[in-house]
């Protein structure tokens, strides 16, 4: 994490030396500020019902490009490879998730 940056997600909620655990809440409207994710991690969505919009900086977007938007349905899950510097602002209702981070490389 660099100076610029913000946490990943609202708290930890669990750690050891092989995942970090957080519990992320985006309100309606808010923003997630400027985050870098240095490891690979799990992103589960407990609730949302509206799309949220991430502008990826410094090229780490990859293939998504500069922006990217996706709909945040409860129960949906993803693995995200680490490297993505992003602001993510959310459009739609509350959204709530579990992100795990694996501290540790493969």
């Amino acid at each position: 994490m660099t100076a610029d940056d913000n946490p990943i997600a609202t708290e930890v909620i669990f750690e050891d030396d092989e995942v970090r655990v957080w519990n992320q809440v985006i309100g309606a409207g808010d923003t997630l500020g400027r985050h870098t994710h240095e490891h690979d991690y799990f992103l589960v969505t407990i609730r949302g019902d509206g799309p949220i919009d991430v502008e990826f900086h410094e090229g780490s977007g990859g293939p998504l490009g500069e922006h990217f938007q996706f709909e945040a349905k409860r129960g949906d899950a993803a693995f995200i490879k680490r490297g993505h510097v992003e602001t993510a602002h959310n459009t739609g209702g509350e959204y709530r998730a579990i992100l795990v981070e694996l501290k540790r490389d493969a």
